[in-house]
C-alpha cells in the first residue's frame, strides 16, 4: 500500500495562471497600485500571511479578514467554473494504489467544490490546508500532519509537489518527494520527477530524474 499526499495549485490543478496574477488583481480592487514584483513576493506565503502583508505594506484601512475576503471572492468564480486538471491526472489518479489526501495553501472550501466539479474528489480521504494547521509550507507540519493521519512515518510517505520550496521542505523532513513539473525546473531537488501526468499510468509512480 501506497501513502500519498498531494499538492493542488500546480500539481492536480492547472491553476497557476490565477495565483500568478492574484495578489496584484486584490490589490487593484481595493484602490492601489500594486508593485511589480508583488505576486512573486507573496508566492510562498499562506492566504493569512499575504493579507497582513497587503494590508501593512499598502497601509490599508480595511481589515485583514476583509482582504482575505476579496482575494476569495476572485478565486471562487475561478475554482467554481475555469479551473481545470492538468492533462493526465484523472486518468492516473483512477488507477494509482494509494491511500490519499490533499496538502494545499489554498481554501479548502474553493478546492473540494474544484475537486467534485472535476469528478475526482472521491480519490481523496481527506484535505489539509494550512489555514488549519497554521503554518505555510515553508514548515513541514502541514506535512508531517498527513503523515501523522495515515499513522505512518515521513519516509513511508509520498510527496507531489511542483513547487521547489515545498519540495526542499518535504525533503529535509524525510518524505519521498516526486516532483511535478509546471513552471519551475524542479528535476534535481526530488527522487522522482514527472514532465506529463499523460506519460505515466496508475500503476508506475514516476520516473526517476536519474
Amino acid at each position: 500500500m501506497k501513502y500519498s499526499i498531494f499538492d493542488v495549485d500546480g500539481t492536480i490543478l492547472d491553476s497557476m495562471k490565477i495565483w500568478d496574477v492574484l495578489a496584484s488583481r486584490t490589490v487593484r480592487s481595493l484602490g492601489k497600485v500594486p508593485e511589480a514584483n508583488l505576486d512573486q513576493i507573496v508566492a510562498k506565503m499562506s492566504l493569512e500571511e499575504s493579507s497582513s502583508y497587503i494590508k501593512e505594506h499598502y497601509q490599508l484601512s480595511c481589515s485583514e479578514a476583509q482582504i482575505k475576503a476579496e482575494v476569495l471572492k476572485q478565486l471562487a468564480t475561478f475554482y467554481r467554473e475555469e479551473v481545470q486538471l492538468k492533462p493526465g491526472f484523472k486518468d492516473f489518479i483512477s488507477h494509482f494504489d494509494s491511500r490519499n489526501v490533499i496538502a494545499t495553501t489554498s481554501d479548502k472550501a474553493l478546492v473540494q467544490q474544484a475537486l467534485q466539479r472535476l469528478g475526482i474528489d472521491a480519490y481523496f480521504e481527506k484535505i489539509f490546508t494550512c489555514t488549519e494547521i497554521g503554518k505555510s509550507k515553508k514548515e513541514p507540519d502541514i506535512y508531517l500532519a498527513c503523515a501523522q493521519y495515515f499513522h505512518q512515518k515521513p519516509e513511508n510517505v509520498f510527496v507531489f509537489e511542483d513547487a521547489s520550496h515545498c519540495i526542499q521542505t518535504a525533503k529535509k523532513a524525510g518524505f519521498q518527494v516526486v516532483g511535478v513539473q509546471d513552471s519551475e525546473d524542479i528535476s534535481s531537488d526530488c527522487d522522482g520527477y514527472i514532465e506529463d501526468w499523460r506519460q505515466i499510468g496508475g500503476t508506475t509512480l514516476c520516473r526517476d530524474r536519474k
